[in-house]
This record gives structure tokens, sequence and C-alpha cells, in this order.
């Protein structure tokens, strides 16, 4: 029998609990906005992936504070989307060489910001984060 490969599509939503505001970042060669996002390996240790792409995008330093939902499209595109907290802990903005811009928003703006339409559970966590 044939396993079933997907990708696994780790997203750190990038919190300052001082601002509390949530950041958004797009890419160079991207049409829009959206959270940081990592295509995950099947070798790589998910934390620390999540951390070293954080800096290296970001500038800042991060704490994961856990998953904090999940989305899967196995049916269709087959992908599983993992969402993660992560509280910038240290660091300085600095924008990686694919990055064109970085702002922060309140999280009740982010889905206008990003154009998109969250999950009614994930929407309504993030504007539990004001």
């Amino acid at each position: 029998m044939e396993s079933q490969k997907f990708r696994v599509i780790i997203v750190g939503i990038i919190f300052d609990p001082k601002k509390r505001k949530v950041l958004v970042g797009k890419g160079k060669h991207d049409p829009g906005y959206s959270f940081l996002e990592i295509d995950l390996k099947p070798d790589e240790d998910l934390d620390k992936e999540l951390k070293r792409v954080t800096k290296e995008k970001t500038g800042y330093i991060i704490h994961n504070l856990g998953a904090v939902y999940a989305e899967n499209n196995l049916s269709d595109k087959e992908i599983m989307k993992i969402y993660f907290l992560c509280e910038a802990t240290e660091g300085k903005e600095n924008k990686g060489p694919t990055v064109e811009d970085m702002i922060w928003v309140k999280p009740s703006e982010a889905e206008k910001k990003l154009k998109t339409k969250f999950p009614t559970r994930l929407r309504e966590y993030l504007i539990g984060l004001e």
C-alpha cells in the first residue's frame, strides 16, 4: 500500500504582547501579506525550524507558545497547516533578503490586511489576543 504524501505548512503568528499586535509580511515575489509560513520537511524539527526562519526573515527571536489552530485540506490540495502563536521576545526588526515589507497590525485587522477569510475559530482566537 502506497503511503499518501502531503505538505505540512507551519504558520507562525508573531505576537507582541506589549503592543497587542501581530506581525504580517510580504515577500518580494508574493502578491500580498501573510503570516510567516514554512514548508516543513520530514527530517526537520518543527520548533527549531520555526525559530530559525523567523529570525532569518524578521530579525526577531521568538518563544513558541504552541499550536493554536490546525487546518487540513488533504482531499483537495494535500496540505496541512498548523498555526503557532509565537511571542517576539528579543531582537530588532530586520527584513530578510526575500522580505519586501513587514507591519504590525491589530489581530482584528489581520483578515483585512491578508485579504482572506479566517476560519471562525482562528478569527475568534486572534481577536481574543487584543
